[in-house]
């Protein structure tokens, strides 16, 4: 069952990707010449008015190549977007999926590899007329690595007839944006308790879930807090599981809360913003 769900998504990806490759100058995207295809997506062909609705920049990455997450780690930037938006439109924040730890000698980074969708809330507003021709576009600048690194900038648009359809292929396109949101952290499930405090030299990040855990990771939010090259040590007992952070030589001041991504299993990953007591 996991393979013919690898399966599906690889098949909605390469019909993206085919579809992206294929369009036209009046259609929805514009590449980097950096080892990236960059394309501005939208989950629907067309806008309401008053809704919320899903944008994304696809990243299609040349093999070994990576790009970073909002906390990088030891080095890199996470991509940055400037948007140039109808009047009224407004763009929220990325959402981040889940980042995966990049090795690269003594040096440890987050962020991402092959095939990635930053989707980003689009308000509409309420006057919106989805008569006309509504255009996005959005200029990015990122950096990308492999055994170096390339700062890099696209420009994408999105063109939106009137009427229905403006993604090189909606059905995929959808499936797309479903399948991004399985990569996003998940709020930590009713009844979990969570708890941090600073012993001096570590931060100690208790998690209970009301199972047991055998397996954890944490990717923090904040650069500058953890000492990313250490090994985190996690251990549990019963339904509590406990990692063990070493603080960063780096970090300027206190930590009043602990912010980031706990990551449990490739389907189970929690974001938590847990207050940190001191002893």
């Amino acid at each position: 069952m996991l393979d013919a769900a690898k399966s599906m998504l690889a098949q909605v990806l390469f019909a993206v990707t085919l579809a992206i490759a294929c369009a036209s100058g009046a259609s929805a995207q514009s590449f980097a010449e950096s080892h990236a295809k960059i394309a501005l997506l939208a989950e629907n062909g067309a806008f309401k008015p008053g809704q919320t609705a899903s944008i994304g920049l696809f990243f299609d990455l040349d093999q070994g190549w990576h790009i970073y997450w909002v906390n990088p780690g030891d080095s890199g930037e996470p991509p940055r977007v400037q948007w140039n938006l109808p009047k009224g439109f407004r763009a929220g924040d990325i959402r981040w999926p889940v980042p995966v730890r990049l090795v690269t000698g003594g040096v440890i980074d987050y962020g991402y590899q092959g095939r990635v969708l930053l989707t980003v809330p689009l308000q509409v507003p309420a006057d919106y007329n989805p008569s006309g021709t509504t255009k996005l576009t959005a200029d990015v600048k990122y950096l990308i690595c492999r055994d170096v690194c390339i700062p890099a900038k696209a420009h994408a648009e999105l063109l939106l007839p009137p009427g229905k359809g403006a993604t090189p292929d909606a059905v995929a396109t959808r499936q797309l944006f479903e399948g991004a949101r399985e990569h996003w952290p998940k709020p930590l499930p009713a009844g979990a308790n969570a708890q941090a405090r600073d012993d001096g030299k570590n931060l100690v990040l208790s998690i209970e879930t009301g199972s047991p855990e055998t397996k954890a990771s944490f990717f923090p939010v904040e650069e500058d807090q953890v000492d990313n090259d250490v090994a985190q040590n996690v251990t549990s007992s019963g339904n509590r599981i406990q990692i063990i952070l070493k603080k960063s030589e780096q970090l300027q001041k206190p930590i009043s809360v602990l912010k980031g991504v706990v990551v449990f299993s490739p389907d189970r990953a929690y974001e938590v913003a847990v207050p940190v007591a001191r002893h």
